[in-house]
Formats: structure tokens, C-alpha cells, sequence
């Protein structure tokens, strides 16, 4: 379904948000290491359906998204950028009844974690959401996740992975986790609970793309047989038709558009992220995407 909306949806917040509710989970849902937490791509494909109308509606009257996602020309980091549209989705569930991001946990003065995003349900339940958007190129196959690497060398998909499936999906059962929360319901809900009280429901949401080789490259098991995925190439090799530079939030989710390019932040140190375009009646719509990764960059030595 989420294919027919994009091709309903016009503005750019709003299609960045359809995308961040539908697109295929990055990871294998599937697997027994998330006991059942992630959000597989049934539960998007049911969200997807469930805020169809709200979408188009808000692709009519985007001012409130607007205001929630910011102001798209700042160096916002896209994984904020993200959390804020989770964020703006999932407060707008029936089920739920308060909700924030962001929600720090501390021992004493030493911050020990984070919640992405926690939700006060109408039947007293606390839901957890872990969430991640992440880009990968999988730079040696042969080593499964441990081969692929994020636009920065320190952000290797096999550390993540290990922190999601264990710590940030653990953390509201733990002692100071729960705590967080109790201080949040009183201070933002009118709330009092003590931690034993406490009913949590832990789970995660990760999105994005996996920049392959070639189109019929193996991948890892942990990953799932459906994520986002495109090429990556070195920039020896020019790009071949009409391609576009994506930058900042343009990264979520396939792009629709003018040709010319935005004037918004574009990190020259990191690879390139590219849209092939095709033309529409009144639009450019993307059709592939591409990394493009300088030849000489340490990136392609770091595994």
C-alpha cells in the first residue's frame, strides 16, 4: 500500500512520514535474538493503512508536521529528524494517551540510556520504542553484518545491531529505566506510580537502506530479505543519466521533486547519497538510489 500513497503524497515532511511508517524493517523481524520486539513489516503494512487518511490530510495542511519536524534547513541530525516523526505518528494512535521522546535515564548524576520514545496507553500500559534509521554500505559481504558500515566509520551495523537487540530494548526493565518513567508520568501525565507498577511493553522500529555491491549480492541472515537497499560505487565511475545529490531529511524515503538541488547541509566528508530520477507531469520522482564514496576515502580500508 505504501507505494499507492507515495504516489498521493506531495509534500516532502508528509512523505518522509508515510515512509517512516511503512517502509520495510531494516532487520529480520523474524529472528528469535528480538524476542518478538521489532516491528515487523506486517504491523507497518497495518499502520500504513490505518493513517492513510490521516496522511493525505496532513499532505493538504502539513503546518502542524511542519512544526514538529523543524526547520529543515538547520543541521538537524537525521536520526532526530526521524525520532521526531515516530514521535508525531505514534502520539497520534487512539491507544495512546501521552507520549514523549528523548526520556533520559540517569543513576545518580551519570546518564546510563535513553528512551527514543515512550507512550502512556489509555489502559495504563507503557510502551518503549527503540528507533533507528540507518544507512549502510556492505562493503564486504563475505562478513555478513560485520561487513557493513555506516557513511562514518565508527557506525558499524554489527554494534548497533548488538545494542538493539539487548541494552536499548532492555532498558525499560531496568531499576533506573522504570524509575525515568515514574518521573515522567508524574511530572507530564499527573500520574504516581512506583516502579513495581510498572506494566512495559518494550519494542523497536528500524528503517533504512542497505548500499550493496551489485543487485545480487548475498547478504546477512539479519537482515530483512525486504530493507530498503540500493548500490554503492567509488566516484571513479561517473553516474550515468538523470542522477540528484540528496541531502539532510531528503534521505528519508524516495524522493519527489524539483531537479535542482536544495541548498541544505551536505557534510563534504561523508559519501554522497544520489536519487535517479525520472521525469512525472509535474515532478521528478525518484527511481534507484545510489552511495558514492570517494576513491581515496579511508571509509573502503575500515573493514
Amino acid at each position: 500500500m505504501l507505494p499507492s500513497l507515495l504516489d498521493q503524497l506531495t509534500h516532502p515532511d508528509v512523505r518522509a512520514l508515510a515512509w517512516a511508517i511503512g517502509s520495510p524493517a531494516l532487520f529480520n523481524a523474524s529472528q528469535p535474538v528480538w524476542q518478538g520486539r521489532l516491528r515487523d513489516d506486517a504491523w507497518s503494512a497495518a499502520e500504513v493503512a490505518r493513517c492513510a487518511d490521516w496522511l493525505l490530510a496532513l499532505d493538504r495542511s502539513p503546518d502542524a508536521l511542519r512544526a514538529a519536524a523543524g526547520d529543515p534547513t538547520f543541521n538537524t541530525p537525521l536520526g532526530h529528524v526521524f525520532e521526531k516523526l515516530v514521535l508525531f505518528w505514534q502520539s497520534q494512535r487512539p491507544d495512546v494517551r501521552h507520549a514523549t521522546r528523548g526520556l533520559i535515564v540517569r543513576n545518580g548524576g551519570r546518564t546510563i540510556g535513553e528512551f527514543d520514545v515512550v507512550m502512556l496507553r489509555h489502559d495504563g500500559v507503557i510502551e518503549t520504542l527503540e528507533v533507528t534509521v540507518k544507512y549502510y554500505l556492505n562493503l564486504k559481504p563475505e562478513l555478513g553484518i560485520e561487513g557493513c558500515i555506516g557513511p562514518r566509520a565508527y557506525d558499524r551495523m554489527n554494534e548497533k545491531f548488538a545494542k538493539m537487540t539487548t541494552r536499548q530494548t532492555d532498558l525499560g526493565n531496568t531499576e533506573f529505566g522504570r524509575l525515568a518513567i515514574c518521573r515522567w508520568l508524574e511530572a507530564s501525565c499527573g500520574e504516581t506510580r512506583t516502579p513495581d507498577e510498572l506494566i512495559v511493553e518494550n519494542h523497536a522500529i528500524a528503517r533504512g537502506y542497505i548500499f550493496h555491491p551489485s543487485e545480487h549480492v548475498a547478504f546477512a541472515n539479519e537482515l530483512s530479505p525486504n530493507h530498503g537497499r540500493g548500490l554503492w560505487q567509488t566516484d571513479e565511475h561517473a553516474l550515468e543519466g538523470e542522477w540528484r545529490n540528496l541531502a539532510g531529511r531528503e534521505w528519508l524515503g524516495p524522493y519527489l521533486g524539483a531537479r535542482e538541488e536544495r541548498d541544505w547541509p551536505n557534510d563534504p566528508a561523508m559519501p554522497r547519497m544520489y536519487a535517479h530520477l525520472q521525469a512525472r507531469a509535474n515532478a521528478w520522482a525518484e527511481t534507484e538510489r545510489r552511495f558514492v564514496v570517494r576513491a581515496d576515502s579511508g571509509l573502503l580500508r575500515s573493514v
